[in-house]
């Protein structure tokens, strides 16, 4: 039970960043799909042989009439908004896919307002997702990193952002290791949205702290510290 107490916190994080706000009107809400999925995901992991787990990739969401007509006037957002909540899900558990996240929205009539059915499968591609398990990777300088993190304190180190998603975390995994036992494995992720970055947390134990706030995610601008555990972090753009 507490594995599932604590994976329903993680969930919170991870979903609710995204879908922040209620769509006016009532019925199904984004955030709902969000969290179902996630733990279709947890439902349906299989281990393989080498240890690694895998989980569904491919979503099939069957809404109501109403719900179907009122979504769509989102679907492009809310299917690249959900494909992002499956990889960060799968990034904060360590999971596998055997292909980029899937998301079909589909209308069945078998469904009243307020209800909705998903179908969650395995569907391979020519190009597999990249493994999430404990490989070291570093972020290279390039020309398109237009904003880094810069460790503060005695020791002092500097990250370019240099990738559309970076992990912060302890595991070796991370693009951004911090050697802080008050830092979770995969404790937050930092993405570009546009021409801005967005911290979001991933569910870790002790939290994210932007400026002295706690957040689940917030939008950084130059001169923010972020602050994992013991160690503090200040965001800058050149």
């Amino acid at each position: 039970m507490s594995f599932l107490r604590g994976f329903e916190k993680r969930l919170e994080g991870l979903v609710e960043g995204f879908f922040a706000r209620a769509l006016p009107g009532g019925g199904v809400q984004p955030v709902e799909l969000g969290k179902r999925m996630v733990r279709a995901m947890e439902e349906e992991k299989t281990a393989a042989a080498s240890g690694a787990t895998y989980v569904p990739n491919a979503f099939e969401f069957n809404l109501s009439q109403k719900d179907f007509e009122r979504l769509s006037q989102i679907s492009s957002t809310l299917r690249k908004e959900l494909s992002a909540v499956a990889r960060r899900a799968a990034a904060s558990e360590g999971w596998r896919m055997v292909g980029p996240p899937e998301i079909h929205i589909t209308e069945d009539a078998t469904f009243k307002a307020g209800t909705f059915g998903i179908a969650a499968q395995f569907v391979e591609s020519a190009t597999p997702e990249p493994e999430a398990g404990p490989q070291t990777q570093l972020i290279q300088m390039s020309l398109d990193a237009d904003a880094e993190l810069v460790q503060l304190g005695k020791t002092s180190r500097t990250w370019p952002l240099s990738k559309e998603a970076v992990v912060i975390g302890r595991m070796e995994g991370c693009d951004v290791i911090l050697a802080d036992p008050g830092v979770s494995r995969r404790h937050a992720e930092i993405r570009r949205e546009g021409d801005e970055w967005v911290v979001i947390d991933l569910g870790s134990t002790n939290g994210t702290e932007i400026n002295g706030k706690r957040v689940n995610r917030h939008r950084l601008t130059p001169g923010d510290r972020l602050v994992f555990g013991e160690t503090t972090l200040e965001f800058r753009r050149p």
